[in-house]
């Protein structure tokens, strides 16, 4: 396949539901992907077949037993002969089979080994297997995913998955990106628990001063209690009974929607329009929750949609999955692709996310039949070996090159809020060098403590009114710096600041562009306000984690972060493919193709049924009775019980005959529940873990649990650092490890301006005209 990453040879031994997300992506900008199936099959390709359908399509699959000795001969002479090399065993497996990151760069010195599990390779957990749902159980997301019910909530997007398949991308571009300096292959370790974190980052943390404010409590935002703040993001029900999304996270958005409704003279508007984090006096909290909901019923959706559209208000509807595929902005962004699966016929897909250079990528192949491509595999292993032209193009290993992977990295970051600068903040993980630049009043986001500090950890923050024609020099100097210019402003803005694609391409033609719009840089809908978790809800997560026949929730995973980690990834193969090719390309990924691509495990068939869609049940408790809730006698049980040894596992454990055709029997799951209440939590942990069935107490509210645990802190994923008026800050840091590469630094988001002198100075402003700058309001 034609793509950025054409020829870039890997050879994915993954199962479950990260590695081949993982693979998937590099598949889809032309990676030639090499699947190693195990005899009959991934077991995935039963049990999620809509999934598997998407994320092993464009790979060549060959059948190959690792507990064999020729086929693991003929595994170690795959890996001999590629670039990047994915597994998911559990910690230690790889090195039993002969298979492990030594083993391997004996043969292959430059290969990029990448592992995927559940827990990370110590820990208190490793001995579980990576199953989403256990990841969830024991890193809190079933405490504060929002139900119909007190918790905990069996989690219904599989968005730990999500977030681990793309930090292993993330590693391994960056790996990759170091290896056509060095020449040498590294090892990338992530795990789901690291997946889940990098989307629970929006809003895990704290601060002193925020937990001494909260009585003790760590402060988090929640969309579904009161309405206490001068910012809405919430769902109604309308008149005919669909649900429409609203926030008023744009300046001035919350006073135009209380003027759409009529609640203007009660809760007038503030004179500066930013209300992030600004309370409500308790007389207009009690209006505003009073009357809201009553004023949103007496119309129907498209009403509202409308007329919050036309007041330039954030309102999306809610779409039950997939939905989405109808809609005109999806179309318009070539987000629906049709593929004939062998095993599903005629499908709809989620096609990929990112543009470069406005093209779309090649339309993918189906994912391939078990082993439909071995003997076209092993042909190629009898021809005469051959470096790939990415091993041609990277230097001669030697001695590894220590530094950050990014460290020689110069990001400009033009962005707001949260979906876009999250992308920046990741590569500020990994050492590139991030100036923000933020109008004189502040990114709005400012006013929220978690999420802004999470998108703008490692940054310099410059403060200026960029229209003043006195900071022309400024945005020259700072434009000839950078190698990567990033935003997410709405379509127009940038052209009238003489910051659109191709104005600054045309001035610095080795410059990548990465731009983050909402919904898209033309189409139907490009000027429609975007925020989480609105497009959530829209692609129908919403409806998904909400369960069967249940209105709409929040979802705790949502296209933010999601957004951030795509658009560090389009960032990364523009980086890979400069560097080989010499040529500067320009990415686009709006926030809209992200959501979607996180309910990419979701297919329509050709009889317009959704497959992989409205598998929670009613009560949130989980997935049919092999992958559930259950209450004990004192507590819960999150039960995962996938193969057909786990399952006869459970049975015997339980004392019920079970077998593998009751996945879907609810008749299981309360013969099930009823064994499980006559016994305490503890005690069916350890009977389960004799038997060898999954299984995991879930946590209750679990951050400053995890802000100071001992192991986070030792593995980077916890940092801590001292702020000025805040006391000590923990947030979560770096959730992919690579080996032979130095981490850099956890800085905090910075204050506001808090780097425009040096900035300047570093600009060749003088002392001067800094001064006259900031008396006329043009810095801050």
């Amino acid at each position: 396949m034609s793509g950025p990453l054409s020829g870039l040879r890997v050879l994915d031994c993954s199962s479950g539901t990260a590695g081949p997300q993982a693979s998937w992506l590099l598949a889809d900008y032309g990676a030639d992907v090499v699947w190693v199936e195990p005899p009959g099959g991934d077991p995935m390709r039963r049990l999620r077949p809509g999934g598997a359908a998407v994320f092993n399509r464009g790979k060549r699959s060959i059948v190959l037993d690792t507990d064999d000795a020729a086929d693991r001969a003929t595994l170690l002479e795959l890996a001999s002969r590629g670039d990047v090399f994915i597994e998911s065993w559990a910690p230690g497996v790889a090195d039993a089979r002969g298979l492990g990151v030594r083993a391997l760069h004996e043969r292959n010195p430059g290969l990029v080994y990448a592992s995927v599990t559940g827990f990370g390779q110590t820990g208190a957990h490793t001995d579980l297997p990576a199953y989403e749902p256990l990841v969830h159980a024991l890193v809190g997301t079933m405490a504060v995913q929002a139900g119909h019910r007190d918790g905990p909530i069996f989690q219904g997007l599989p968005f730990a998955s999500t977030g681990a398949a793309q930090l292993a991308v993330i590693g391994i571009l960056a790996a990759l990106y170091r290896r056509l300096a060095d020449g040498v292959g590294r090892h990338v370790d992530t795990s789901l628990l690291d997946g889940a974190l990098a989307f629970h980052s929006m809003l895990w943390g704290e601060s002193d001063a925020a937990v001494a404010a909260s009585g003790g409590r760590p402060t988090q935002t929640s969309m579904v209690g009161p309405l206490r703040m001068r910012l809405i993001t919430r769902s109604f029900v309308c008149s005919d009974g669909e649900y429409v999304g609203i926030h008023t996270g744009a300046v001035g958005a919350f006073g135009r929607l209380m003027q759409v409704i009529g609640l203007d003279d009660r809760i007038p508007p503030s004179e500066d329009g930013i209300d992030m984090g600004v309370p409500l006096s308790p007389e207009q909290a009690e209006v505003l929750e009073r009357e809201i909901h009553g004023i949103f019923a007496s119309q129907p959706r498209a009403v509202w949609v409308e007329r919050l559209m036309d007041a330039d208000v954030c309102a999306v509807e809610h779409l039950v999955p997939p939905s989405v595929f109808d809609e005109p902005q999806a179309r318009h962004n070539g987000m629906v692709v049709e593929v004939t699966d062998p095993e599903l016929g005629t499908v709809e897909q989620v096609a990929p996310a990112i543009r470069f250079d406005g093209r779309s990528p090649a339309d993918p192949r189906a994912a391939p039949t078990p082993g439909e491509h071995t003997d076209e595999i092993l042909a190629e292993l009898r021809s005469a070996a051959s470096a790939t032209e990415w091993q041609q193009a990277s230097a001669t290993p030697g001695a590894p090159d220590e530094r950050p992977l990014l460290h020689d990295l110069h990001v400009l970051d033009l962005g707001a809020f949260y979906a876009g600068p999250y992308s920046s903040r990741i590569l500020a993980d990994l050492g590139a060098e991030v100036i923000k630049v933020e109008p004189v009043a502040g990114d709005p986001l400012r006013g929220i403590e978690r999420p802004f500090f999470s998108a703008q950890a490692g940054k310099r923050s410059l403060a200026a009114n960029l229209k003043d024609p006195e900071l022309q020099q400024a945005v020259e100097g700072l434009l000839a710096w950078a190698d990567v210019v990033h935003h997410n402003m709405r379509p127009g803005a940038a052209e009238r600041l003489g910051l659109g694609a191709e104005q600054v391409r045309a001035a610095h033609r080795d410059v990548i562009y990465l731009y983050a719009p909402g919904w898209g840089s033309s189409g139907p809908h490009m000027m429609r306000q975007s925020f989480a978790p609105m497009l959530s809800g829209y692609v129908g997560a919403s409806y998904e984690v909400a369960g069967q026949f249940n209105p709409p929730m929040p979802s705790t995973g949502n296209e933010d972060p999601g957004n951030g980690l795509l658009g560090s990834i389009a960032l990364l193969i523009a980086l890979l493919h400069r560097r080989r090719t010499g040529e500067a390309l320009s990415c686009e990924n709006p926030q809209l193709n992200a959501a979607m691509g996180m309910m990419a495990h979701v297919v329509r068939d050709a009889d317009g049924a959704a497959v992989g869609a409205g598998l929670l049940d009613p009560l949130q408790l989980g997935v049919g009775p092999f992958e559930r809730l259950y209450e004990t006698a004192d507590g819960w049980l999150c039960v995962v019980a996938r193969t057909d040894d786990e399952v006869a596992a459970l049975a015997s454990a339980t004392g019920i005959g079970l077998t593998a055709d009751d996945r879907s029997s609810d008749r299981v799951a309360e013969r099930l529940a009823g064994e499980f209440r006559h016994a305490t939590t503890a005690s069916w942990l350890g009977a389960l873990g004799t038997a060898g069935v999954p299984a995991a107490q879930p946590v209750g509210p679990n951050v400053h649990a995890l802000m100071v645990d001992p192991e986070a802190r030792a593995l980077g994923r916890v940092a801590e650092v001292e702020h000025p008026t805040l006391g000590r800050v923990r947030e979560i840091s770096h959730l992919v490890r690579v080996s032979d590469a130095d981490v850099a630094p956890h800085r905090l988001a910075p204050g506001l301006g808090e780097h425009t002198d040096d900035i300047l100075r570093w600009l060749s402003y003088k002392p001067d005209e800094i001064v006259a700058l900031r008396d006329r309001g043009a810095i801050r």
